[in-house]
């Protein structure tokens, strides 16, 4: 044993590249999703606030929108949000439940007077992505194992093979631990994506202005897993003396670890045009963000034997890539009359153009998968804002739908929220704004495998329904 420890070392560098620092299209995404608030307000409509924009909120929608803003605005907000997440494995359902909060954004605007009318500058914090998540699941699986998946998809160097180093193969690389297992996992996932952004505003003319906004960003993911299969029935029970010294086994447990440091960079441009109070349409488009990653990543296996055997793998692993997103294209309307504000809003952003790049092999072979298994994402939705008569209070909500980025996906794989909310001046200059908010959202993971192979796949179903829930304070002088 204390052999193969020797030559895992001087080879390990190839295995970890294989098996524990393999990127997917899922980290790519990651970048290209936004569940943040933005703002409380912001939340409050939805995707058609893009037909809005008349706030500090606007540096991430339209900074267009800037020019809107008639004095000084200071603006914080808090969130808190409840998970619900529930997975479907072998058709065994886990619920699971966790909550979280955060600073949503603080930030502050300041109008100038142009020739041509009225300017504004701002600067402001968002958070863009909360990573934070929890979810379990656990089932008896006839079908695969872990355990086969890195026999027949590991190297075929056997001192390099993980499943070999625990005494899971044969010399030949097989292993008769193909099926019939109870199998469980815990996953944990936490981080998030910070964004400053700064951004100025004109007017062209009485009725039409113009905007640029430059974003900087950072933040980090951490990824978790706990994950085990146990021989239950006692299925592999019997003693090999040509292949095996014993392949009793009892169980496989594997945790897996993934830091992630993260910074990017871009920026926005847009246009505005309004007339009187009664209509405003807006137009943005928003370039790619240019990521650079920093991974560190480490996997602790081991495995048992019912006659009391035990062996240990170990590594850690570091690397870095870049990634480049798609443009967003994003347009919006408004119409307000009798103190009645209706919106409608649409995104577009085609994220098939992901790219990584500066990056291991197998990570840039990504590149040709996301061309064939992604398509364009279309966000729209509709808004309210109503004035109550004679009352200092808003009323909001809104709906938006956002379409699967897979060319094939599970029903219920749109990512939709429901939003309602308002606002109360506390003084002429001050408001106080609140919003909940419900989305539903379901995805397909990979448990394990290959999908060449099912016999070596697995994968489930994760539901995450989040009630968010916000309180935003506005001053203006």
């Amino acid at each position: 044993m204390k052999m193969k420890k020797i030559i895992w070392s001087a080879v390990a560098f190839f295995l970890l590249t294989t098996l524990v620092n393999a990127q997917t299209i899922e980290d790519a995404l990651r970048f290209t999703k936004s569940n943040g608030y933005i703002s409380p307000r912001a939340a409050g409509l939805g995707v058609s606030f893009h037909g809005i924009c008349d706030d500090v909120a606007a540096l991430a929608y339209n900074p267009a929108g800037l020019s809107l803003i008639g004095k000084t605005e200071l603006s914080f907000g808090f969130g808190f949000t409840n998970f619900s997440t529930e997975t479907n494995f072998l058709n065994q359902t886990t619920p699971f439940n966790s909550n979280d909060e955060y600073i949503t954004h603080f930030g502050f605007a300041v109008p100038f007077d142009t020739k041509q009318g009225n300017g504004a500058v701002g600067l402001a914090y968002f958070l863009e992505n909360n990573f934070n998540n929890n979810m379990k699941y656990e089932a008896f699986n006839p079908f695969s194992t872990m355990t086969n998946y890195y026999s027949v998809f590991g190297t075929r160097i056997r001192e390099n093979n993980l499943a070999y180093e625990l005494f899971l193969t044969d010399t030949n690389l097989n292993s008769p631990i193909t099926d019939s297992l109870q199998q469980k996992a815990f996953l944990q996932e936490s981080g998030g994506l910070h964004n400053i952004v700064g951004g100025v505003s004109f007017d062209l003319s009485e009725y039409v202005s113009l905007g640029v906004a430059l974003q900087g960003k950072w933040g980090t993911y951490n990824y978790k897993r706990n994950y085990s299969e146990r021989d239950i029935y006692n299925k592999y029970n019997y003693f090999d003396d040509v292949y095996w010294t014993n392949i009793d086994f009892n169980r496989l447990e594997v945790d897996e670890r993934i830091e992630q440091k993260i910074t990017g960079i871009s920026g926005s441009i847009g246009i505005q045009a309004r007339f009187e109070d009664l209509l405003r349409f807006g137009a943005n488009i928003r370039f790619p963000t240019f990521y650079e990653v920093e991974d560190v990543s480490d996997i602790y296996a081991q495995s048992y034997f019912d006659n009391g055997d035990h062996y240990l793998f170990e590594k850690d692993y570091q690397s870095s890539y870049k990634l480049r997103t798609p443009f967003v294209y994003s347009a919006g309307v408004s119409f307000h009359a009798l103190d009645l504000t209706f919106a409608f809003g649409v995104e577009y952003k085609d994220v098939t153009q992901l790219k990584f790049s500066d990056a291991i092999r197998d990570i840039e072979n990504l590149n040709t998968t996301i061309i064939q298994e992604l398509v364009g994402q279309t966000t729209w939705g509709f808004g309210i804002e109503y004035e109550i008569p004679y009352a200092p209070i808003l009323a909001r909500a809104s709906f938006s739908s956002t379409t699967s980025p897979y060319v094939f996906d599970i029903p219920g794989a749109s990512f939709q929220t429901a939003s309602l909310g308002g606002g109360i001046y506390v003084a002429p200059n001050i408001r106080l704004d609140a919003i909940f908010r419900w989305s539903s959202v379901s995805e397909m993971r990979t448990n394990y495998g290959n999908s060449s192979d099912p016999e070596t796949f697995s994968r489930y179903t994760f539901k995450n329904n989040p009630l968010d829930i916000g309180l935003q304070f506005t001053y203006r002088y």
